[in-house]
């Protein structure tokens, strides 16, 4: 699905290995170093090689953790952390790793002296360093540089939303004609994405009959392949089917299908049509698909076998793609709950 992108500093990756060869550290210090790492990268469900091995950018990150949903003990998890900790600074200290970040060439260093609004000035850091690291002069800045600054933050598990990018080109045009050597090009900012959806009366009248009547039949009592009875499920529940089912559609127009082509149920169901929908929200997930990615591939295997508007062999091909899914499915809280029980047990919360 995604590559791992490869980060433009030092990574966690990167440390181990250092780590590991560096023989004038104790074994036993660099095992417990080494071990550490994995674990914390593990307990912020990131891959080695998108953490940057530097303080400043995991900080936040080390102090968001809780030892409940890492399966580990409070004590356990915050020898993690010490462990983390010292290394990082070690490895600035005596692999002189730099503590900020990709260093900045001279021409960047001389610009950033320059600002002296320190907001300005740690906002366009990251991106002075991006482009230190990956060879960009400051005259060849532009919104394609923009837009890979942008691309290489969101791979890199940096979260940003389309704000950010538009805040960035503010910033840097506040710049032009106010410091000496800045470009005087001024960055267009990202346009804002909209919002509105395509209308569902947009879709086929096939479509639209089918799914009404799919969704109608869950209002009854009906049987399971199997004879077993299911009971009729809350109206609550329906409407979030139809939501879903709709999304899906949508989601379908935007990887190109054509919505003409969606003419009925068994158009949306699919294997080639329903292949890309769930490659789409795999991709807009990243690395490891999220609960509702995988629940849409179950819920489309199981639309098909219970209306049986397709046939045994795409019903064969959906489920493969629900095995391939489920296979990636991690246990334990949703993101929301996690952070719900952190703040439910964090001491003093029912002083």
């Amino acid at each position: 699905m995604s590559q791992t992108p490869i980060l433009i500093e030092t990574s966690f990756a990167d440390a181990i290995a250092i780590i590991a060869a560096a023989d004038e550290v104790p074994i036993q210090t660099r095992r417990h170093w080494t071990t550490s790492l994995r674990q914390i990268a593990k307990a912020l469900d990131k891959p080695l090689e998108v953490i940057p091995a530097r303080l400043t950018a995991i900080r936040a990150d080390l102090a968001q953790l809780h030892h409940v949903p890492t399966g580990l003990t409070r004590k356990t998890l915050q020898n993690h952390k010490s462990n983390v900790k010292s290394a990082l600074l070690w490895l600035a200290r005596e692999k002189r790793i730099p503590r900020h970040g990709a260093p900045l060439t001279p021409a960047w260093e001389e610009l950033r002296a320059q600002i002296k609004d320190r907001f300005v000035r740690w906002r366009l850091s990251a991106f002075m360093r991006f482009c230190s690291a990956s060879g960009i002069a400051p005259a060849e800045v532009d919104e394609v540089v923009l837009e890979r600054f942008l691309r290489y933050r969101a791979q890199s598990g940096t979260v940003r939303g389309d704000a950010s990018g538009r805040r960035l080109a503010r910033t840097w045009n506040s710049n032009v004609g106010n410091i000496l050597g800045w470009s005087a090009r001024r960055l267009g900012e990202p346009a804002v994405k909209p919002t509105t959806e395509l209308p569902w009366t947009e879709f086929p009248e096939g479509l639209r009959r089918d799914l009404d009547r799919y969704l109608q039949s869950l209002t009854k009592v009906r049987r399971s392949r199997n004879g077993r009875r299911i009971r009729p499920l809350k109206p609550s529940t329906i409407r979030q089917r139809r939501m879903e089912l709709a999304a899906a559609a949508r989601m379908a127009v935007r990887t190109g299908v054509a919505i003409g082509d969606l003419n009925s149920l068994s158009a949306l169901l699919s294997p080639d049509v329903a292949e890309k929908i769930l490659d789409a929200y795999w991709a807009k997930n990243g690395e490891t698909p999220k609960a509702f990615t995988i629940d849409l591939a179950c819920r489309f295997v199981a639309i098909a076998r219970e209306t049986k508007c397709v046939d045994e062999a795409a019903c064969e091909r959906l489920d493969e793609m629900r095995r391939d899914l489920e296979d990636r499915r991690t246990g334990g809280l949703t993101e929301k709950n996690t952070a719900l029980i952190r703040q439910v047990l964090t001491p003093g919360v029912w002083n």
